[in-house]
């Protein structure tokens, strides 16, 4: 009995196709229907014929108009969805929406990304029936304000809501939305500038929160963190991302391992007022997965970390740690699966030979950008990794051909490898590497500008120190005025 069918990216000459497999499957599950050119005949089959169906995605599928969701309020097909994805459908007005929420009442699940001309009247012609709804993403749907917002919070008692690149919404709708759905489970708000500490102390009363992506909320601070950490939620966050919060400091790393008492991951990424102090902090901590992409991270911060259980690690972009740092480190972490150390200039072979022996569990690695790394590094790796399953050493321009003939004996288990911008190694030898594995990438191209050295692995500019500009280049904003007296004992 058939009961899931994907149709995705895949051309359809005419709607005829759906409409005999939908009259044909009467028990369709299952239909994903995304990037494909279907129009309102489509829709008007599945009204009719699909009465099981509980799965359907019309995502970016730009030929239907409103008509063909109007068939949806008169038919007896689509009753029973629980789940619709419509995102990348801007063809779609208010008359639209309303008439999926007259004719899919039960729908739980629903799914609005990529949205540029998404406005607060959909939202509230869409919700006004789906009294069952439990989980809503909007993600790049940068018109929608309070008003939209707040409806939500009246009528769904959510338990994931996701939003991004949302300038408009302020605390005055997570407040209420936090009040209506004390069961919300999963928490995505990022890039939402607007986003303050005041929000962080109304997320902090879910008591069921597992999941809090607030990366890129400039104006979140030590003080957020607090409410976060001393509110309910800390006892069930499992995941909290912090990316690009550059008001966030090590006093806020302080208060996540002390009051996360269960293996979390924490993504701390580019948050540019943290030092080497916040790894001491870290230490004896719950954390697994740790992110501290283009952190200002020395050697000594790298020394400092202990008493951890790091499954996951991401040090890429920290061009101040060297292969002393990195074997400081490692030596701790013998149960380390997975680490990215991309476009970490100062590292060289040594830093995998440390590896090799103390991370022989490790099951992906990441060296790319990496311009010091040589066919030695590769030796290192073979002898004492024998679980490695995925390699990036894309950009790592002095591995030769040997590399190749060293790798030919890992696989398996190694079945992705990523090879861009080699261009010591031939075409002929990394040919030999494709029939052996599942995912193969290999260019003997000149390593990009971005990569900031050149084919023989010279810097073209200098590394520099840290500055007070974050990655993107602008100026950083000043730290909040309040400030702890715990910040102090830091320094």
């Amino acid at each position: 009995m058939l009961d899931v069918l994907a149709f995705n990216s895949m051309v359809l000459s005419q709607d005829m196709m759906v409409q005999s497999i939908v009259e044909a499957c009467p028990n369709l599950l299952y239909l994903n229907l995304s990037c494909t050119p279907v129009t309102n005949e489509a829709l008007r089959a599945l009204s009719r014929s699909s009465l099981s169906l509980q799965y359907l995605s019309l995502a970016y599928c730009q030929r239907f108009t409103d008509k063909g969701l109007k068939y949806l309020t008169t038919g007896k097909g689509c009753r029973n969805l629980v789940h619709l994805n419509l995102s990348g459908c801007t063809q779609m007005t208010v008359d639209g929406f309303r008439y999926i929420s007259t004719g899919c009442p039960l729908l739980k699940e629903i799914v609005i990304n990529d949205m540029a001309t998404l406005s607060d009247r959909c939202i509230v012609g869409l919700i006004a029936r789906c009294s069952s709804l439990c989980s809503l993403s909007l993600l790049d749907t940068p018109h929608l304000s309070d008003t939209a917002f707040k409806a939500i919070a009246e009528v769904s008692k959510l338990k994931a809501f996701s939003t991004e690149g949302n300038g408009r919404i302020t605390d005055a709708s997570w407040k209420a939305l936090c009040r209506s759905s004390p069961g919300l489970r999963r928490l995505h708000a990022a890039e939402c500038p607007r986003m303050t500490n005041a929000c962080l102390e109304s997320v902090a009363t879910l008591k069921n929160l597992h999941y809090l992506d607030i990366s890129h909320c400039n104006k979140v601070s030590d003080v957020g963190v607090r409410f976060l950490t001393e509110g309910p939620s800390a006892a069930k966050l499992r995941e909290l991302n912090l990316s690009h919060c550059s008001r966030i400091r090590d006093i806020s790393v302080m208060r996540i391992a002390q009051k996360f008492l269960k293996p979390f991951h924490l993504n701390l990424s580019h948050c540019s007022s943290l030092t080497n102090c916040c790894l001491e902090c870290l230490t004896g901590s719950k954390v697994c997965s740790l992110d501290l992409s283009g952190c200002s991270i020395k050697d000594q911060g790298l020394g400092a970390l202990e008493g951890v259980c790091l499954k996951k690690l991401v040090l890429s972009q920290c061009v101040h740690i060297t292969d002393a740092g990195i074997e400081k480190l490692l030596k701790r972490l013998s149960d380390l699966e997975h680490l990215d150390v991309s476009h970490c200039v100062s590292l060289s072979d040594q830093a995998i030979k440390a590896l090799s022996f103390y991370c022989r569990a490790l099951v992906s690695l990441r060296i790319a950008g990496c311009p010091k790394m040589t066919d030695m590094a590769v030796q290192y790796l073979i002898a004492g990794v024998h679980y490695l399953r995925d390699l990036d050493a894309s950009g790592c321009v002095l591995l030769s051909d040997r590399s190749v003939r060293l790798l030919e004996r890992c696989c398996p288990p190694l079945v992705n490898i990523t090879l861009a911008y080699c261009c010591g190694i031939s075409k002929m030898a990394a040919l030999r590497l494709k029939p052996r594995v599942q995912c193969w990438v290999n260019s003997a191209d000149d390593p990009p500008l971005w990569f900031r050295y050149n084919n023989m692995g010279q810097m073209l500019e200098p590394i520099r120190s840290p500055s007070k500009s974050d990655v993107t280049g602008r100026e950083r904003e000043p730290a909040e005025q309040t400030v702890d007296d715990e910040s102090s004992k830091l320094t």
